[in-house]
Order: C-alpha cells, then structure tokens, then sequence
C-alpha cells in the first residue's frame, strides 16, 4: 500500500492591475496551512474543499476556478472548473467562493505539486488571483513480522473432508492473501494449483531482503509481470518435492502483501493442502480525510 503525506501551502501570488494607486481586486483564501494523509491502499481518490472571497470595488465581473497537476515544471493535466454563473455574483463588492474537488489517483504522486487558482475580473478589467497549492510527497510503513496463523487452502472438492495442518481448518480461499486452492491437476500429482481470487493480482518475487515497507512493495509489484491465471505450487508427494514461493498479492481491497508459500502437502490419508504466511503494513493507514 501506498502512503502519501499532503502539505497544503497557502500561496500568495496576486497580480493587481489598477488604474489607481488604490488595490481594487483582492482575492483571499479563509484556510490555514494543513496537513492531510492520503492512503492509496485503502482509497483511490482525495476529496477536498477550499473557500475563498474575492473583494472587488467595481463589482465583480468574472469569477473563474482551475486546477493545474505539475511534476516540477511539466504540465501534467490542467483543468477549468464550470459552475460559477455570473447571476450569482456579477456587480457584487465582495463574494466568497465555496469550492470542492476530488483528486483522483492520477494526480497523487510523490513530486506532483496540485495548484488551485480562483481568479477574478472586475467591471473596470482589473484582475486578482490567488493559488492554493498541494505538495504530494511520500512516506513509507515498515512490514509487520510474518503473520503468526499461518492460512490453510484446500481444493473446493476436499473442502468438506475436515482438513487441517498445525490445528488450523483448511479453506478453499483467503481474500487477504488473494488465492483460491484448486487442488492437484489430473494426474501430476506432485503438483497443486491455485489461482488470484476474485479482483486479485500476484507478482512473484526471488529475493524479499528488500521488501520491508509498503513502498518497496508496491514498487517491485509495479516492476513486475501480474498473474492473474491458474498457476502451479509444487509440493511434497511421490518422491517429489515442495518448493518454496514468494510472492506479492495486490488484493481486491489494495492491499499488498507479501506472501510465502511455506508448504505443500499431498496426502491421501489427510487430504492435500497449500500453506502460506503473509505481512503487510504494521498498521492500517487512515482514510483520505
């Protein structure tokens, strides 16, 4: 899962143009700095909202809202907001802006800036601005230690025969780890198969020294080739041999976890069964507020 640390910087960057010396369009924002916390694991978008009054001498003429996305200096999509009629505000000396948005998940990545500008024109063409502006960067969460209950899966046919291994009842699938058991394929009996549960994807991985934060997750599952189709596990029957597998599963929730694949057993007394551990995050970063 993905951390994301929001700072929101108040900026000012008005431009006058007056035909005085006396300032006649000024644009203000009634927020102070905040801090927000984006968890891309637990939500895809950022809703936010903003209020900001514009004091016009001539009467307000023009009130316009946009959004520009920058990775440093490069435009990454900008964006007009409709929805401000001027039968609301026009001949007006003062009126306050009540804006929300949602920052989809395009727009929140580490090194984006988000700059909201609300512009405004009076009758005599002067003009004011002020931007509101997002700074995205990123925080990582360690992993926890390997989940203590180990997950036991059993194929959908032996679901009923009562299996267990360590004292732990075998299911046919877990979500958190994303895999469903299917059991052994025809006659290669020294091999189980298992398949992403529903809305799941796995990365396998060599070497997991390196995994131990979130973002070092999501970083080797974006680097890697997901699979999302039946899959061999090989285990320990008829003199051949369990292999251990790694893994990252990015669940339906959007999680991502690093799976062990810790045994595999096929007994025809016992029943067979694939066993696995997992971590993930130590704790579960809080929703987008």
């Amino acid at each position: 899962m993905k951390n994301f640390k929001i700072v929101m910087i108040l900026v000012a960057a008005v431009a006058f143009f007056c035909s005085c010396t006396e300032k006649t369009v000024d644009v203000t924002m009634t927020e102070a700095n905040e801090t927000l916390t984006y968890d891309l694991a637990s939500a895809a978008t950022l809703p936010l909202s903003f209020s900001s009054t514009i004091n016009a001498a001539a009467g307000i003429k023009t009130i316009e809202v946009s959004k520009t996305v920058l990775n440093g200096e490069d435009v990454v999509s900008s964006k007009t907001y409709d929805g401000f009629e001027s039968s609301d505000y026009e001949g007006m000396a003062e009126y306050t802006v009540k804006f929300e948005d949602t920052l989809a998940k395009a727009d929140l990545v580490a090194g984006y800036t988000v700059e909201y500008k609300v512009a405004a024109v009076d009758k005599k063409d002067n003009s004011g601005d002020k931007i509101y502006t997002i700074t995205i960067t990123e925080s990582a969460t360690s992993l926890s230690a390997w989940n203590p209950t180990k997950v036991v899966l059993c194929s959908q046919s032996q679901s009923s025969y009562g299996i267990t291994y360590e004292g732990i009842a075998a299911t046919v699938e877990n979500e958190t780890i994303g895999v469903k058991c299917l059991g052994k394929n025809d006659h290669k009996a020294y091999n189980m198969y298992a398949e992403p549960t529903t809305g799941a994807s796995w990365v396998f991985v060599e070497n997991i020294e390196g995994l131990t934060t979130d973002v070092a997750l999501v970083e080797a599952f974006n680097n890697g080739t997901p699979v999302t189709s039946r899959t061999m596990f090989p285990a320990t029957d008829q003199g051949k041999a369990y292999e251990e597998k790694y893994f990252i599963c990015k669940n339906k929730n959007g999680e991502y976890v690093l799976v062990d694949y810790v045994a595999g057993l096929m007994n025809t007394q016992t029943g067979n069964v694939m066993v696995f551990q997992y971590k993930k995050a130590e704790t579960p970063a809080p929703a987008a507020k």
